[in-house]
């Protein structure tokens, strides 16, 4: 019987702790993109993803755009060293991971709510269904 409860208590104590994980703090927004995490969980408020994204990017420099970059032919052509490559690789993920958080944003917007949270995949199903009884 004493084993079960040290059991329950172990299965307790592991999921408190894989609870904490997932909870981000002001400082990890300047230091790591949390936002990217952020966009994927259906249970996120809004305002608190803008804000990790905001504080972001106030520290580091945001990744020029495809449409800029178009002129820069000549450069992109030269055989790049492999640190050069390494860079323009982890640009392009940081480039493609802001346009997820962009497009994140703006299909998001019509289901923020006053306080920041996000309707749910089935409440934004209902009002769906409600406009097209109309």
């Amino acid at each position: 019987m004493r084993s079960i409860y040290l059991s329950i208590l172990c299965i307790c104590f592991a999921h408190i702790s894989l609870a904490q994980t997932t909870a981000y703090q002001e400082s990890d927004y300047t230091r790591m993109t949390v936002w990217i995490s952020m966009i994927k969980d259906t249970a996120i408020n809004f305002f608190e993803v803008e804000k990790a994204f905001n504080t972001y990017f106030q520290h580091h420099e945001k990744p020029v755009g495809e449409e800029e970059e178009i002129g820069d032919h000549a450069a992109r052509e030269k055989n790049p060293s492999k640190k050069q490559q390494r860079k323009m690789q982890a640009d392009n993920h940081m480039r493609m991971d802001v346009k997820k958080y962009e497009r994140w944003h703006d299909k998001m917007l019509p289901y923020v709510q006053s306080d920041g949270s996000i309707l749910t995949p089935s409440q934004r199903l209902k009002i769906w269904a409600d406009n097209k009884k109309k």
